[in-house]
């Protein structure tokens, strides 16, 4: 995608990034990526098309979130690296639940509280320290400790799939 662009608008409050996202999708032909709660009442939409619909997208989105609400920061990246649109591609849309809800999407800066929720395949587009972060707060861990810091990320994976594995054999008791 070498015409391809990248947009992101952060405002305070939800309301105003609902705004945002229902505008940029109205105003161009984009894709939502995703919208996150990035703490302090902060909150970014995120989306991808070809340069000039993110840019049409991000300045229609701008002002229509200064009329409801406070505008953070809106930005376009044209042709981002292959590494970024892999990131953002690759991290499902977190929900907008409340901290301390039973399920998250991986990706999200707020804490999985249930890691048996987070789908074994979500896994593997982690990166390797939150990988880790998951392994310390998941409950019956093979790995402890400084194991879970030496370890590499196909060893974080599969002692997470482990547990996850025995969390399933043991919860489908009828």
């Amino acid at each position: 995608m070498s015409d391809s662009a990248i947009g992101l608008i952060e405002t305070r409050g939800l309301i105003g990034v609902l705004e945002a996202a229902d505008t940029a999708a109205k105003a161009a032909d984009i894709q939502l990526l995703g919208v996150e709660r990035t703490g302090g009442g902060l909150v970014c939409v995120r989306f991808r098309g070809d340069t000039a619909s993110v840019q049409a997208a991000v300045s229609a989105a701008s002002e229509a979130v200064r009329r409801v609400a406070e505008l953070v920061s809106a930005h376009v990246i044209p042709s981002p690296a292959i590494d970024i649109e892999h990131l953002l591609a690759a991290v499902p849309a977190p929900s907008l639940q409340a901290p301390g809800s039973r399920f998250q999407a991986p990706g999200s800066r707020q804490p999985v509280v249930d890691s048996s929720a987070t789908l074994a395949e979500d896994l593997q587009f982690l990166p390797v320290a939150r990988l880790r972060q998951l392994a310390r707060k998941t409950p019956g861990m093979a790995l402890q400790g400084r194991q879970i810091s030496r370890a590499n990320k196909d060893q974080l994976l599969d002692a997470l799939r482990a547990v996850r594995r025995s969390d399933n054999s043991g919860t489908d008791r009828s």
